[in-house]
């Protein structure tokens, strides 16, 4: 099947993930530099070992509290839409099962990235390359597309 036919309960590889339209791929986006922003704030605050483990459960408990409260909801008469045509807010919770996996697991990553750096080095300037380098990746299915598009002639 086509990508770009798919419905969200329907995705079965990450690259299905490129087809979502910007405004999903930018809130994804936002929720990963406001989670590595708090991480900076409070990773000189606590410097206990166990401390990175404590706020990535934090994490993951809040981003997937909607969804498991959402997919209460869901019913045999529940519509899937395209994967171009998902909204943010309403279709959260409709992907396949997977999917909060990976994004679980992307978000892992970024926290205990972030925390790793800010040991190191606690600065402004580490701060805004890690945003950078974090809106760079995560962005990118949308900068790709954009930048794959064929130029229209004048």
């Amino acid at each position: 099947m086509n990508s770009t036919d798919k419905r969200l309960n329907e995705m079965n590889r990450l690259s299905d993930m490129g087809h979502f339209p910007a405004i999903v791929n930018a809130g994804a986006t936002l929720n990963i530099l406001l989670t590595i922003t708090i991480t900076w704030w409070l990773q000189p605050r606590h410097p206990q070992t166990y401390a990175p483990m404590v706020w990535i459960s934090l994490v993951l408990f809040f981003n997937l509290l909607p969804v498991v409260m959402l997919r209460m909801s869901i019913t045999p008469s529940t519509t899937y839409p395209r994967l171009s045509e998902m909204d943010f807010i309403r279709d959260q919770h409709k992907f396949s099962d997977w999917v909060y996996l990976a994004a679980s697991a992307n978000m892992t990553f970024w926290v205990l990235a972030a925390w790793a750096v800010f040991s190191v080095s606690h600065t402004a300037p580490r701060l805004i390359a890690m945003l950078v380098v974090a809106f760079v990746a995560t962005f990118s299915p949308v900068l790709l597309r954009t930048a794959r598009r064929p130029r229209r002639r004048a």
